[in-house]
């Protein structure tokens, strides 16, 4: 492999290979490489993703960003026929009236930037969830956790699921095609910080010489030094492994998340799989209960449910976390006592549904306000901060990569829609804060 190229892009998750895609792309006589300590894309917490993507955001940052990687998507699957696992089943939020009224103001902002739902009441979600509880009085369980009964519920039509492994795959492709490298199995140790101009003193960079990053130290298969004019840091849940020991805050911290496979095995819970009146699939929608964020979607190739449930407090902080993600084991008590009475007194056939799989990986948030970051330090250019939502993002945010790289103030989104670069930096952040959530 040789050892110098124009950009070295750090990670091969949806981030990484979406950012050097257009990184090639766009500047075809530069020479791009990616590295990972993985043996292939998306292998990371992209490959152990739930995979979903919505437009219904309060805030207009994650409106657009999240809208025009959905069209691009749409775009790949329907126009291109490239199948990336699409699936637009929508999203319905179970709400009880308190949740419905709070709701209020936020579906009249999406409905004023064109972002489409639909309210259904207990009638409609009778007719096509026959089988869900709604009124909870009696139920024991429900009283003692304090469930509340639902009284309607939003539904986003443009929502639904991706398979992250074809989409990192399409990225990697094109990549490749384009004339991009790959170097896997491949960690980063450290990045190299060097002097702007050499002076042949010993020990510099010193404190009084302006610095840039001269390329990043491999360990792995490849045990070398890779030289570059330019870095894209995209290692999600891994940032601050390589940046708080030079000095930059990486803005992020990673919390344990888990999924839960169960079978669809009976008539009810078939019938719930293929609900019908909410897509052109015949599938459920992507399903989020009013307490607790519990919420299922349904996976008709494998006849199951995906569950899963984004605990925040008493779910420690993972600062720099292990390298193996295996370390990050599922918890089947988790499932048992916390999610599974929410879960089964709304929809009590799951009470008796049977384990399939469990998993876990790891969301990298931005405490600051939870939505994404991009932000550049001398010809270092950072991407992260969106776990949870980094693939329904991913396409905008690889873009936005390439502007900075090329030196843009505006990047041209898919559907011509311009956004200016400099929000989702830190010197100049100017995003919305999300309210939109249950």
């Amino acid at each position: 492999m040789p050892d110098r190229y124009d950009v070295v892009v750090v990670g091969a998750g949806i981030m990484g290979v979406a950012s050097a895609y257009y990184l090639q792309k766009n500047n075809p006589e530069k020479r791009v490489l990616v590295v990972d300590r993985y043996g292939a894309v998306g292998q990371g917490n992209t490959g152990r993703s739930n995979a979903m993507f919505r437009n219904t955001f309060s805030s207009s940052d994650n409106q657009i960003l999240a809208n025009s990687s959905i069209e691009f998507y749409l775009h790949l699957q329907e126009e291109l026929k490239t199948d990336v696992g699409l699936q637009a089943i929508g999203y319905l939020w179970l709400m009880d009236e308190p949740q419905l009224v709070k709701s209020e103001p936020f579906l009249k902002r999406m409905e004023g930037n064109g972002i489409r739902t639909t309210r259904y009441y207990r009638d409609d979600l009778r007719r096509r969830l026959p089988s869900m509880v709604m009124e909870l009085g009696g139920n024991e369980v429900a009283e003692m956790i304090g469930l509340p009964d639902v009284d309607g519920a939003i539904f986003g039509p443009k929502c639904g699921r991706l398979d992250p492994d074809k989409l990192a795959r399409f990225y990697a492709d094109e990549f490749v095609k384009a004339g991009g490298k790959f170097a896997f199995n491949s960690n980063v140790k450290a990045l190299l910080v060097g002097p702007s101009r050499r002076l042949g003193i010993e020990g510099e960079p010193l404190v009084w010489q302006e610095t840039k990053f001269e390329g990043v130290s491999l360990s792995g298969s490849a045990e070398q030094t890779v030289l570059s004019d330019a870095i894209v840091l995209a290692s999600g849940a891994w940032l601050n492994e390589v940046l708080e020991p030079i000095g930059i805050d990486g803005h992020v911290k990673a919390k344990k998340r888990q999924l839960f496979s169960v079978y669809a095995a009976g008539r009810a819970m078939e019938e719930l799989l293929h609900a019908r009146g909410f897509n052109r699939l015949g599938l459920a929608p992507m399903t989020i209960l009013p307490r607790a964020g519990v919420h299922f979607k349904p996976v008709s190739e494998e006849n199951c449910f995906w569950i899963g449930c984004e605990d925040e407090i008493n779910r420690p902080f993972v600062d720099v976390p292990e390298h193996d993600l295996d370390r990050y084991q599922a918890e089947n008590e988790y499932y048992q006592r916390s999610m599974l009475p929410v879960l089964s007194s709304y929809f009590p056939d799951f009470a008796g549904a049977k384990m399939k799989a469990m998993w876990a990986g790891l969301y990298a948030y931005n405490t600051l306000d939870n939505l994404p970051f991009v932000f550049r330090s001398q010809n270092l250019i950072v991407v992260g901060g969106d776990s949870g939502s980094g693939i329904m993002k991913g396409d905008s945010l690889g873009r936005i990569v390439d502007s900075i790289y090329r030196g843009e103030e505006e990047a041209s989104l898919f559907g011509e829609v311009r956004y200016n670069v400099s929000k989702l930096g830190f010197e100049e952040r100017d995003v919305e804060p999300e309210m939109w959530t249950l």
